[in-house]
């Protein structure tokens, strides 16, 4: 309908064509990665790859991408260095920038209206606990006003992995617990790069399933029933002390 091509490409297959020109090349790894493959891990990130070209997803029919800043975040590298932060945003995907590119993305918008300093902490896959946490490492005195982008559809059913984190329960209970993750970039950088060759060697065994799996979902018009009837998400009751803690916070 628009008259542009689709990428028809995975991640990793843009991912691998970009690294053959670029050696600062990541894809976005969220924090559900880090829980699955270093649950234990002495380091609990909360961002990505930091000064690399970091591939997203393809929602538009091309992938976004940007250049991620000095610890990891869909940020210009010099908003840090500014003098007074006018918006600093938490959030998830929305936050993140999905799926659209500079300047269309949420923080690029706000910069361009208000003609101020805009810092973007949003992660995809981030829940309300992960944000806290996140606000927690990051936040600095010249920030002047947080903006929290929540989203019902599915925050609960994140705080409900995130309250599994021994790392990230701490956050909760313990008002002096830090991971001095400005210090560690170095660090995350490393656990960054073996997870996204984990991620992509697993795929690679997966893809035969995979595409198993989608032609037996096209079979049973999967995409077409989820769109009438959507995803059930749990119910939030379960989860309201936690929520309301983090509030508070």
């Amino acid at each position: 309908l628009t008259g542009k091509k689709f990428d028809t490409r995975s991640q990793f297959e843009v991912y691998n064509d970009l690294k053959k020109n670029n050696a600062n090349v990541s894809v976005i790894v969220p924090h559900s990665y880090h829980q699955l493959y270093y649950p234990q891990g002495e380091v609990f990130p909360f961002s990505g790859l930091s000064i690399s070209k970091t591939v997203y997803r393809n929602e538009n029919g091309y992938y976004f991408i940007y250049l991620s800043d000095r610890h990891g975040f869909n940020n210009p590298d010099k908003e840090w260095d500014a003098k007074e932060i006018e918006y600093l945003i938490i959030g998830d995907s929305f936050a993140h920038g999905a799926s659209v590119n500079r300047p269309d993305d949420i923080a690029s918008v706000l910069r361009k209206l208000s003609k101020k300093a805009v810092l973007n902490l949003g992660y995809s896959d981030n829940g309300p606990l992960t944000e806290y946490a996140t606000l927690r490492e990051f936040i600095t005195p010249k920030v002047k006003n947080i903006l929290w982008l929540y989203f019902e559809g599915n925050d609960f059913l994140n705080l409900n992995r995130e309250i599994q984190s021994e790392i990230l329960k701490k956050y909760l209970y313990d008002p002096n617990f830090s991971q001095n993750l400005k210090s560690k970039q170095n660090i995350i950088d490393i656990k960054v790069k073996e997870i996204i060759g984990k991620e992509q060697l697993r795929r690679q065994k997966n893809l035969e399933f995979s595409l198993t799996k989608e032609a037996f979902n096209f079979l049973k018009i999967f995409r077409t029933r989820y769109l009438i009837f959507g995803k059930k998400f749990k119910e939030p009751d379960k989860f309201i002390p936690e929520f309301k803690l983090i509030l508070n916070k």
